[in-house]
């Protein structure tokens, strides 16, 4: 009998010691809540592709709570956004708006355009585009913006850069795979079919991005609201969740 591993063997190791180091949990709700609202971050470099021309949505150097509220009732007229984080006093909100001609622009409406953004020809795909182009359209004078994501307890907190579904995605595999691990769509054990329709197996402690704190805010503002909980408190990868338990 040989003592040499097998290539799946090899695997399912990797994967154990990999589950069992990560971290998969925030300490409690109130260490998470801590997290997003009181922690300073370091700033992390644009994600997407960034023009120094492009105006960047930032809250705390505008200071305009005006337009704030603005997309707040905009973004609860429309029923999307302001996504309220279970058991903490957390709100999400988009910060969006064109600096050139002050347009804001609600949730849905940025959603929308990142699932048909402006072509760009200096992206080789359309689905590559989908990817990395993280700046909005504004139509009412042909500028280019990058929104944000204010973190919020009643009072802005923080703010990180806002990414539509497909951006966030992407980002989060690419971290892990800088660390040689395959997460979400890379790990094709994840894909799982339904006749004609897929979905993603979310295999994602969100603990393990606690360094990059725009991955797990859009993590989190895609994910309904009753599985936000797994997410936090670790629980989504054995109870096997769906990436925003959504199937396609």
């Amino acid at each position: 009998m040989t003592n040499i591993l097998s290539v799946e063997e090899i695997g399912k190791l990797l994967m154990d010691i990999n589950v069992e180091d990560s971290k998969a949990a925030f300490e409690s709700i109130e260490g998470f809540e801590n997290y997003l609202s009181k922690r300073k971050y370091a700033p992390e470099k644009p994600y997407g592709i960034f023009d120094r021309d492009i105006s960047i949505c930032r809250f705390f150097s505008d200071k305009n709570e005006s337009i704030l509220e603005d997309i707040k009732i905009k973004n609860k007229n429309q029923g999307y956004g302001n996504i309220n984080i279970p058991n903490t006093n957390i709100t999400l909100i988009n910060y969006s708006y064109c600096y050139k001609c002050k347009t804001i622009y609600s949730f849905k409406e940025i959603n929308d355009y990142y699932k048909n953004p402006k072509p760009d020809q200096i992206f080789k795909s359309r689905a590559n585009q989908f990817r990395k182009d993280t700046r909005v359209f504004c139509n009412n004078c042909n500028t280019y913006f990058i929104p944000s994501l204010i973190i919020s307890d009643g009072t802005p907190k923080n703010e990180v850069q806002f990414l539509c579904r497909v951006q966030t995605i992407d980002a989060v595999e690419k971290f892990f795979l800088e660390k040689d691990i395959l997460v979400l769509s890379r790990n094709k054990k994840n894909i799982i079919e339904n006749r004609s329709i897929k979905a993603i197996k979310n295999d994602v402690f969100i603990k393990d991005l606690e360094e990059k704190p725009t991955l797990i805010t859009n993590i989190i503002q895609y994910t309904p609201y009753n599985f936000i909980m797994n997410l936090i408190d670790g629980t989504n990868v054995e109870k096997g969740d769906l990436l925003f338990n959504e199937w396609k």
